[in-house]
């Protein structure tokens, strides 16, 4: 089977946790001999790319995309533009179709996955991925990617969701999709690499994402004022206009030499912060499901995170146990890290103990059980859309 893989929206260094699961799917989906994988990414990054995923099997495509917001012009634009105007129906058609005007078609592939349900999928069999529905709810509604989910979904031959909460949202939301929606959990993003026997330090949090507004960063940084005995570091993507915000906040007396922001890090960077973390913070008001999360897990770091929806099921799924607090509320926030340090054992070990429910999920598992539906795609929809075995295992809904 030739499968093409448009990864070319995503930009190493830029995309967090998309790019974090864009790596593995590749490298998992790479280790079956049975399908022909060939890959668009955006020019100047491919080096990058197979830095990441060390697969020899790969036909890398490197093209041009217009309009990057990720670059210093598109930065300073992000920076200076209303939110409104950005996520506006008007600018998103107008960008996305100056975009596709530069998208590399392979006509001699069976099916086409896109990672990004962000993007417009275009024609030809395609299977694109969900990973959060945020854009169509009230609170974080953007017309123009709203616009482009509705048609990815109506257009593609198959839907493969991430992690349960989206999952059953997209079933409400496309009742029309449902037999071709299909549940396929992923691995922990960056587990890792071993116990850590080092004594963490303690008050020293930790908070690994990208700066983007549904972060929730601003709310941490106001907690962090109200917990003097603490030290907050959030490597990640610094993302406009929220990053330069961020910055000014926390270089106020209050919270100067308390909080830093590396941007992006390498793995190893990460590891070294996991490895003198006190415990992990999770403060976003909406996720597919947290990476820092699962992250934590693997640690077996104690963490606090947000009541939101997407992360109350995500700790239920894991059968995990953490201090809750409510999203918006710093001093909630506070008193959930202190709760937590102050009986840091008891959620370290539910940490380790949610981790053995995803300890035997490999990228090679879910890159067959994506495989099986490229598959079913590729050979026209016949019978039942395949189901991942990890999920019937676990006895989630399919």
């Amino acid at each position: 089977m030739k499968v093409a893989v448009d990864a070319s929206p995503i930009r190493p260094g830029h995309a967090a946790g998309l790019e974090a699961f864009t790596y593995g799917l590749l490298t998992g989906m790479a280790a079956d001999t049975s399908c022909d994988l060939r890959v668009n990414v955006l020019r100047g990054t491919q080096a990058q790319w197979e830095g990441q995923v060390p697969a020899t099997r790969i036909a890398w495509t490197e093209v041009a995309q217009p309009l990057r917001s990720d670059n210093p012009a598109g930065q300073l634009l992000r920076r200076w533009t209303p939110r409104a105007m950005r996520n506006s129906l008007a600018v998103r058609t107008a960008v996305n179709a100056v975009r596709q005007r530069s998208v590399v078609r392979h006509s001699d592939v069976d099916v086409t996955l896109f990672p990004f349900h962000c993007a417009p999928i275009g024609s030809g069999t395609s299977v694109v991925v969900l990973h959060d529905l945020r854009h169509l709810g009230v609170e974080f509604h953007a017309p123009g990617f709203a616009a482009v989910i509705r048609e990815n979904v109506a257009r593609a031959a198959a839907i493969v969701v991430t992690w349960p909460h989206p999952y059953q949202e997209a079933l409400r939301l496309f009742p029309e999709a449902a037999e071709r929606t299909v549940l396929i959990p992923t691995p922990t993003f960056q587990p890792a690499p071993g116990r850590a026997h080092t004594r963490p330090e303690p008050g020293l949090l930790v908070y690994p994402s990208s700066t983007a507004e549904h972060k929730n960063h601003a709310t941490l940084l106001e907690a962090m004022a109200l917990l003097p005995d603490c030290r907050l570091i959030c490597p990640g993507p610094l993302v406009e206009p929220e990053a330069s915000r961020l910055l000014s906040r926390a270089a106020l007396p209050d919270l100067r030499g308390r909080v830093s922001f590396p941007g992006f890090v390498s793995l190893d960077e990460l590891n070294a912060i996991y490895a003198r973390a006190d415990a992990v913070v999770v403060p976003s008001l909406w996720e597919a499901a947290s990476g820092a999360m699962l992250e934590a897990f693997s640690w077996g770091l104690p963490v606090a995170c947000a009541d939101v929806e997407p992360l109350l099921a995500q700790l239920e799924f894991n059968r995990a146990e953490a201090t809750v607090f409510r999203a918006k509320d710093p001093r909630s926030l506070a008193d959930a890290v202190r709760r937590l340090l102050g009986d840091r054992e008891r959620y370290a070990a539910a940490s380790r103990r949610a981790n053995e429910r995803l300890a035997g999920r490999t990228w090679e598992a879910t890159g067959r059980d994506y495989l099986d539906v490229l598959r079913w795609a590729a050979q026209g929809g016949s019978g039942p859309v395949p189901r991942s075995p990890f999920v019937a295992a676990k006895g989630e809904a399919s």
